[in-house]
């Protein structure tokens, strides 16, 4: 099912979804089919929330199996709460109906615990696999191929126009570094399409228009061709997770620039939130210092993490065939 902003266009590739009724139709009709449900949901959005909540209780209610993935962080904007509070109440509701739950680290398994759940239904899991970074280089988009070549290096950045996107920090780093470094770009790539036009006048106001190429939503292989020919990949957001993006950059030997939120993996290079200067000093030493900081990174081992889920999504549906519901909630599935 299609819940990103292209939704309400028909594909024989997904279920569409034209509102919220269409949604909650949808939902319902498969799982009377027979279908579980699958969902995932972070601490940021209210909207996803309540989608995720509507979806885990008619699998449940409807005795089929109901999973969560939680692809936030330990510490997002809604949860963790303070233990009494509307939002810990929400999500300690939330977290109680599903079947499993998965997350990307034991960081943020901890983090799910303290809504008092029982820690057998929350199954850490990274979401990453080595299969993320096997690709074959794609064709850069005119704007884009025209931009890297009028620049002597470029930064890569995932961003939004959103709050956790501390768009008045990056710029004013941007403004910093570009003083001392004019004929070095910034590639922002991953701006839902509805985001795009007051991203570029957020980038204009700030006098930064010829310092940006801004491209939007792009497929994993156009990402990845990109990630590879930047100095390092700015990571910014301090409440994501384990993100896959960071690890594909590792993976691939691209030093990554991130705001440290204390759940970093080893190899990345921290700079401190609020702390201009301290992004402002690595993105020169990335230019000055590349080799020795590409040095740096240690060599990321990645198990098939993909098949893990998979095999305890089907342990899951064993359980199901066999017995109560219940029975699956009680441990993930050994290793294959």
């Amino acid at each position: 099912m299609n819940l990103n902003e292209n939704r309400r266009v028909k594909s024989a590739d997904y279920i569409d979804v034209q509102s919220g009724a269409d949604y909650f139709k949808k939902v319902l009709s498969h799982v009377r089919q027979g279908f579980g449900v699958h969902i995932r949901v972070n601490g940021e959005t209210k909207k996803g929330y309540v989608l995720a909540l509507l979806a885990l209780a008619v699998a449940r209610l409807f005795a089929r199996p109901a999973l969560l993935t939680y692809c936030g962080g330990h510490e997002q904007e809604f949860f963790p709460a303070p233990r009494g509070s509307f939002r810990y109440l929400a999500f300690a509701l939330l977290f109680r109906i599903p079947t499993r739950i998965y997350c990307n680290s034991e960081a943020v398994k901890r983090s799910i615990l303290t809504s008092g759940i029982d820690g057998r239904r929350v199954v850490p899991i990274p979401h990453f696999s080595a299969q993320y970074v096997e690709f074959e280089p794609a064709n850069l988009p005119p704007k884009v191929q025209s931009f890297c070549q009028q620049s002597k290096g470029i930064f890569f950045a995932y961003i939004c126009f959103r709050e956790s996107f501390m768009l008045e920090f990056i710029a004013e780093a941007m403004k910093r570094f570009r003083a001392q470094n004019p004929d070095i770009g910034f590639l922002l790539v991953g701006t839902p399409e509805r985001e795009l036009p007051p991203l570029e006048q957020f980038f204009k106001e700030q006098g930064l228009s010829d310092s940006i190429c801004v491209t939007g939503s792009i497929p994993h292989a156009l990402f990845l061709t990109l990630l590879t020919s930047s100095l390092a990949y700015i990571r910014i957001p301090l409440t994501d997770g384990v993100c896959s993006s960071v690890l594909e950059s590792l993976r691939l030997k691209i030093p990554v620039l991130a705001s440290d939120n204390g759940a970093r993996p080893d190899g990345t290079e921290l700079w401190k939130a609020g702390d201009i200067e301290s992004l402002v000093k690595l993105m020169s030493e990335a230019v000055t210092k590349h080799q020795a900081m590409t040095a740096r990174i240690p060599e990321i081992k990645v198990e098939d993490n993909t098949a893990k889920l998979a095999d305890d999504i089907e342990s899951v549906w064993e359980s199901f065939a066999n017995g109560p519901l219940e029975a699956a909630v009680q441990a993930p599935a050994p290793p294959r």
